[in-house]
This record gives C-alpha cells, structure tokens and sequence, in this order.
C-alpha cells in the first residue's frame, strides 16, 4: 500500500505542511484566532559534550516562504 503523497514525491512533512496551510485558509473565521497561536515554531538547540546536553538557546525564527495576503 503507497500513500497518495509518496506516489507524488513528496516526504510526509512535506505533505503535512500543505495539509496545514490548505487547513488554515478554509477555516472559520471565530477560529482564525485560535490558529494563529499555533502558527509560531520554537525550536531550540544545544551543543552536547561527553554525552551531556549543555545550556539550550533558541533558534530564529526563518520565513521560508512569504505569507499570502488575504
């Protein structure tokens, strides 16, 4: 069994970021709100010595696409 996604050549994280964006146009507008407090990503990073983790730091924010106007 290939999943309709594999098939077009995409990776599932490809697919689930489609997914999302299609979701977030077609959304009520009450919900719009609630949405956009999710719509943010907090990564964070830290470099790890003899198998312990140091201090951990936030990673920028990068726009990798431009937000369409609605």
């Amino acid at each position: 069994m290939t999943f309709a996604w594999r098939t077009a050549g995409m990776n599932y994280l490809q697919y689930s970021s489609i997914a999302a964006r299609a979701l977030r146009r077609v959304v009520k507008s009450e919900l719009k709100t609630e949405i956009a407090k999710r719509e943010g990503v907090s990564v964070k990073y830290a470099k790890w010595t003899n198998g312990k983790a140091g201090a951990s730091a936030p990673v920028a924010i990068i726009e990798t696409r431009p937000q369409a106007e609605n």
